[in-house]
């Protein structure tokens, strides 16, 4: 069995521009390059995520528009493109919160017989913590970095409370180990 590391929505529109950008998923950018790093030198797969949505997306109800396909938003951070050109490397297009709904991901974790993933990125309550849960209930093993993982400041979704929810959701109840700092 194989171990990989899974990389969810590093994207334009989640750190530097649009409607859901954050200084704060910004900040754990250098972590998440690090967990990139250590994942390719230890020989693993890498995952990355994009949000990516159409014009008239249904999520549009509940947040702002972001990510649409074929935008500056939808692409990675130019930190992470480069890493795109390696074989060990793979690029899932997602439209939900999930990185398992209605995409390629699951298909990939038989084929590589991943039976263990570290996940990191953004947002931390939302596509990280579903992609956990869809990862949980097809038993794979999941670590969050807690580190390499963050969420937006917003009117009654004050970040640092919502990181601790979710963070302790995703060990409480969904069973994944929480790695942070010194652990």
């Amino acid at each position: 069995m194989a171990r990989a590391l899974i990389v969810v929505d590093v994207q334009n529109g989640f750190l530097r521009e649009g409607n859901l950008a954050s200084d704060r998923c910004l900040a754990v950018l250098p972590a998440v390059r690090e967990e990139v790093e250590r994942a390719l030198d230890a020989g693993e797969r890498v995952f990355f995520t994009a949000d990516t949505h159409e014009p008239d997306d249904r999520e549009f109800e509940v947040f702002p528009e972001h990510c649409v396909r074929g935008t500056h938003e939808a692409e990675l951070v130019d930190e992470l493109r480069a890493y795109l050109d390696r074989e060990e490397c793979h690029l899932i297009a997602k439209r939900r919160y999930s990185a398992l709904f209605e995409t390629e991901l699951e298909g990939l974790l038989h084929r590589f017989s991943i039976d263990q993933v570290r996940i990191c990125g953004v947002c931390t309550d939302i596509c990280v913590q579903h992609t956990t849960a869809d990862l949980r209930n097809r038993d794979i093993a999941v670590t969050v970095v807690a580190d390499a993982t963050a969420t937006f400041d917003a009117p009654g979704h004050a970040a640092g409370d919502v990181q601790q929810f979710s963070l302790a959701h995703m060990e409480g109840i969904l069973g994944a180990s929480i790695e942070r700092s010194g652990t």
